[in-house]
């Protein structure tokens, strides 16, 4: 039981800081040094799904939110749902063309309050998404007119530079962090707050032939992020052998906050029982809903099962359907890959090589990561019992919906 040692009474306020694109491996150990920090299965392979399961405490295929045109339904918004809390959604160094409290990540969420850290209210939720280790690393968002044109200039210098320029981001961030670190302090709050610093997903910086940014393939890399549980009471520890899911982070604070959930989560109370065996994370579809029929023939989806050594991935989509997609948009040019691009003129040793490997990593219906302790069948069956629970679950709420409707229908 990892925060068995947490008394609730000692807890007023929730912060949680994510830290965009964060990579376990690239987790500074400054951050870890801070309190219990352990290695978690992210839900998705970028924010807009995401956010949702750190917030319901559901995989994606039971929020439904997929892409940044879907929006969380009211009664999954479990955060920013607990009576007598005051909740924030904070995105100041994320969306800069816009309002902190008014982002494309708000849209998703359901439009949540915007509130700083500084103005909010006790008792609270507050949640922030930092730019953390997104692109362009190290550069304020604005500077590019688009992402290609960063990994254009940067391609040309290699992963070394990419990866230097990665690990600047993050300390950008960090010092962010330790801004909000310091706000509590001099508002008095460190004692009746706990603080959650995570990311909402990994980064590629190269590998795989080249590949770089996240999205897909589901691959370590993308997969495992850090989860830091920071408050006076909790001593540093940084726990690799055991993981934790971004869907454990909802039943846990409601579990703290003696908040009732009003549906059952996928994650577990992390005041009470065991670390979980493994965590899943689904991508399926695109940033956007499919605008032509190519686009629905050719959706992408992953599917994959992990636990902190390894796991199997599934990308269902016909591999020769897969292999001529990824095939055209690389020998295109597609912006996706102008990393690579660049990268093969100027620093590439190998390049047939790593066209294959990225074609492979990209279109392989199966491919197995580290050493998992399950097997292909296994880890296949688990996914296929979430992927069955979750049409009873969307059936159940469907009907909870429409009671709901009638009882007001009736009372009006």
């Amino acid at each position: 039981m990892l925060l068995h040692h947490l008394k609730k009474e000692d807890i007023k306020n929730i912060l949680i800081y994510v830290c965009d694109s964060l990579r376990w491996d690239y987790t500074p150990q400054l951050i870890f040094n801070k309190g219990i920090g352990v290695k978690t299965i992210a839900s998705s392979l970028y924010t807009a799904p995401s956010f949702p399961c750190l917030i319901s405490g559901l995989y994606p295929n039971k929020t439904e939110v997929y892409n940044w045109q879907d929006t969380l339904k009211k009664e999954l918004r479990g955060l920013f749902n607990f009576r007598g809390y005051n909740s924030s959604l904070w995105c100041e160094t994320t969306w800069t063309d816009l309002p902190p409290w008014d982002s494309d990540l708000h849209h998703v969420l359901g439009r949540p309050l915007g509130i700083s850290l500084k103005e909010i209210e006790e008792p609270f939720v507050y949640i922030e998404d930092d730019k953390g280790g997104h692109c362009p690393y190290g550069i304020d968002f604005g500077h590019y007119e688009t992402f290609d044109q960063y990994y254009k200039e940067v391609g040309k210098y290699g992963n070394d530079e990419l990866r230097t320029q990665y690990k600047k981001s993050i300390e950008t961030s960090i010092h962010h962090f330790e801004n909000r670190l310091q706000t509590l302090n001099e508002r008095g709050l460190e004692d009746n707050t706990l603080v959650i610093f995570t990311s909402d997903h990994g980064e590629l910086l190269g590998e795989y032939g080249g590949l770089v940014d996240h999205g897909r393939p589901p691959c370590p890399e993308l997969i495992y992020v850090p989860t830091v549980f920071i408050h006076p009471s909790i001593a540093p520890e940084k726990i690799d052998s055991h993981i934790i899911r971004h869907i454990d982070i909802f039943p846990t604070i409601a579990s703290l906050l003696n908040e009732q959930t009003t549906y059952t989560p996928d994650g577990i109370d992390l005041t009470n029982q065991d670390f979980p065996k493994s965590g899943m994370n689904f991508r399926i579809g695109g940033y956007f809903h499919p605008r032509t029929i190519f686009d629905r023939l050719t959706i992408y989806q992953a599917l994959s099962i992990w636990d902190s050594n390894g796991g199997h991935s599934f990308q269902p989509l016909n591999k020769n359907i897969s292999f001529a997609k990824f095939l055209f948009m690389l020998l295109s040019k597609h912006p996706e890959f102008t990393y690579f691009h660049e990268h093969l003129k100027y620093q590439s040793k190998n390049k047939l090589n790593d066209m294959k490997t990225i074609l492979k990593t990209l279109t392989q219906p199966h491919y197995k990561y580290g050493q998992p302790s399950i097997n292909k069948k296994e880890a296949k069956n688990l996914i296929d019992s979430q992927q069955q629970e979750s049409l009873k679950f969307s059936e159940k709420m469907k009907i909870d919906r429409m009671v709901v409707k009638i009882l007001k229908d009736k009372h009006v």
